[in-house]
């Protein structure tokens, strides 16, 4: 996948002349607008509707309403799990289409088409890494099959399908690979299906879409349907906006999907290897989802300590490329994050709040090797912080 480095200027007025051309057009909203920035986060979006003066002139707009099943969904999404779950729309759409194209369904990383397809009968493999889909769902289905495994691994599965949907991270080097794997388990005369992210998401996104579109050529035809998909804003992202200058803006992702008719199955070479996400460990207490770094960055000397620039603890960020990830050693389903200088103290103590101790009593409860009070003290005032 070749690097591209798209400057600032350039990007901005790209966006700049989208954001125009939606405000300007009747019946606009500052809510509107937003939705439609072809992937640009609210935040971003906001603050150049700002510059180019049309904020003001706009009215806001209603919120649009937060799913009640996605705002109580537990466990938790979580954003180091890439964790953006479809509308329900867009999983009947989704859904009807992988239907009609073939009698059974292999989904790489997309929980809740496999689901919506099982219930319906339709014979559906479902490979996901994280395990927390057997909680979240219900798997006990006959057409089901959930096999959990790395999906930047060779998968076990020996048969092919005539239709594969794959909803990879949004960047290229996972799009790139997804597309490998799937691509593993068809055969000519196969339909791929995969959601690509949309153009404004980032500096060099519609340059990273146009190699991605060239690779998939490689594979078939391919055809692409703009702006199909829409996604559920999670908690982790809603937090992000509530505490910004920016109107909050649910379900405001949307991505194209494309479509791929499989000639060459066997046209793509492995591509570079990505990480898969092991160097975190995972703990779910009263819903919330708590990952906490392997090997933490050293960044204190306390148990736990807030990193600059995320006041609150929340991270205002959901994005890769924000240099204060590099500092989160803690990170929960809801965006808060710190840096742990005692990584022993806090796994256990995380440990036990997820084996049902309260937080409350967790500075009386025993641990595996002796820790001074105070510490454990200075433990329990962060988590209550941490986990609102």
């Amino acid at each position: 996948m070749t690097e591209h480095t798209t400057s600032d200027t350039a990007y901005h007025r790209r966006l700049d002349d989208r954001l125009t051309t939606i405000a300007t057009t009747s019946g606009a909203t500052v809510r509107s607008v937003l939705r439609a920035a072809r992937g640009a986060f609210p935040t971003v979006a906001y603050e150049r509707l700002r510059h180019l003066g049309l904020a003001d002139d706009l009215p806001e707009g209603d919120p649009a309403s937060v799913d009640a099943a996605e705002a109580v969904r537990t466990p938790e999404l979580h954003p180091l799990d890439f964790e953006w779950y479809f509308t329900d729309d867009s999983v009947a759409e989704i859904a009807a289409a992988l239907r009609d194209a073939g009698n059974s369904v292999l989904c790489l990383g997309a929980p809740t088409v496999a689901a919506h397809l099982a219930r319906r009968g339709v014979p559906v493999t479902l490979v996901d890494r994280n395990d927390l889909f057997e909680t979240r769902f219900e798997t006990d289905l006959d057409s089901l099959r959930f096999c959990q495994a790395d999906i930047h691994e060779p998968l076990p599965l020996e048969s092919t399908f005539p239709v594969v949907f794959f909803d990879p991270p949004w960047y290229p080097e996972h799009t790139e690979a997804w597309l490998y794997r799937a691509c593993q388990h068809v055969r000519p005369g196969a339909r791929l299906y995969f959601v690509l992210f949309p153009p404004l998401v980032r500096p060099a996104a519609l340059a990273q879409r146009t190699d991605l579109l060239e690779t998939a050529r490689r594979v078939g035809r391919v055809s692409v349907d703009d702006d199909a998909i829409g996604y559920h804003t999670p908690a982790f992202e809603r937090r992000v906006l509530q505490d910004s200058d920016a109107p909050v803006v649910a379900n405001w992702r949307h991505a194209d999907l494309a479509s791929v008719d499989v000639s060459e199955p066997g046209a793509l070479a492995e591509p570079p290897t990505v990480s898969g996400g092991s160097e975190w460990d995972t703990f779910v207490t009263d819903g919330q989802v708590v990952k906490l770094r392997r090997t933490v960055t050293g960044g204190t000397t306390d148990v736990l300590a807030p990193i600059d620039g995320c006041d609150g603890y929340v991270l205002p960020s959901v994005s890769r490329r924000d240099a204060r990830r590099q500092n989160v050693d803690l990170w929960t389903s809801r965006n808060r994050v710190a840096t742990v200088g005692d990584r022993a103290v806090v796994a256990e103590g995380l440990r036990l709040l997820e084996t049902g101790t309260d937080r409350s009593a967790l500075s009386a409860a025993e641990f595996s090797t002796a820790v001074p009070a105070s510490r454990k003290e200075t433990l329990v005032t962060e988590l209550d912080a941490i986990l609102e």
